[in-house]
């Protein structure tokens, strides 16, 4: 059956419409287009995830449903070479265990930094540190998984997906940042659980998420004693390291196992 000349007309007008946008217009909702992260870094869309525990520990509860706006985020914790570049051009102050061999591998993260060093280097580089919220969402996704991977033993009893407590995953201490590749987060990001505890922007409320904003929490808006680390270290065991679990310590303490990663807003 023929179609209507004017059915024709409207769907040539469509289809000139749409070449128009994804030509002229390509961030528009026409060309359906994430932007394109600077390198090294993973886009994380806007929209809600489910965040905290309804069963673990009284800091991650209850479970609630936050909403973030789209941002980048470091694929990788920042490594000691990173580190050294922003060192070396700035002067700022060395981090504790520089020196330390069995810590200061190149593509090692950082560590023995404080939260006070780790936006000092995030401002150099023209981001900041991740919410928890940001932080969270980028490690677990949309699916209330517990683990960036899913379950506890998915990729099998071998810990080669994620660096925790002992040597059966290859490292007695810090891992490479790229390592352990299977136990990526649902965005593609690498050790958001074990390796190092990474800092987050927010003042530390173990009861924060009884009143926590919906849209874009950012902690509490009074300064506390406390700033928020997440993910786990090289230290805790494959249940202390699950994407829920919170810690915190003063913004000046430098420690072995602290890192950190980097956000850079979207605009």
């Amino acid at each position: 059956m023929n179609e209507h000349p004017r059915i024709k007309l409207t769907k040539f007008l469509s289809c000139l419409l749409f070449i128009f946008c994804l030509l002229y217009f390509p961030g528009s909702t026409y060309a359906q287009s994430n932007p394109t992260p600077p390198i090294g870094m993973v886009y994380i869309p806007e929209g809600y995830f489910p965040m905290g525990n309804s069963s673990g520990k009284d800091d991650e509860k209850p479970l609630h449903f936050v909403y973030t706006k789209a941002f980048f985020i470091d694929k990788y914790e920042v490594s000691n070479a990173k580190y050294k570049k922003f060192i070396e051009v700035t002067g700022h102050t060395k981090p504790a265990f520089w020196e330390d061999e069995t810590l200061n591998l190149p593509s090692h993260p950082v560590v023995g930094v404080s939260w006070r060093d780790s936006m000092a280097y995030a401002k150099w580089k023209g981001h900041r540190l991740p919410t928890e919220a940001e932080w969270e969402k980028s490690a677990r996704g949309d699916d209330n998984r517990l683990w960036p991977w899913g379950r506890k033993f998915d990729k099998g009893f071998l810990f080669y997906y994620v660096n925790v407590f002992g040597e059966d995953d290859n490292y007695k201490k810090t891992a490479p940042v790229n390592y352990y590749e299977s136990g990526a987060s649902p965005f593609g990001l690498m050790n958001m659980s074990g390796n190092v505890w990474e800092w987050c922007l927010d003042w530390y409320d173990k009861n924060f998420y009884h009143i926590s904003p919906e849209l874009n929490p950012k902690g509490p808006l009074s300064k506390g004693t406390y700033k928020v680390l997440r993910g786990g270290s090289y230290l805790n065991s494959i249940d202390g390291v699950q994407v829920v679990r919170r810690s915190r310590n003063r913004p000046h303490i430098k420690n072995e196992i602290y890192g950190f990663r980097t956000v850079l807003p979207i605009q």
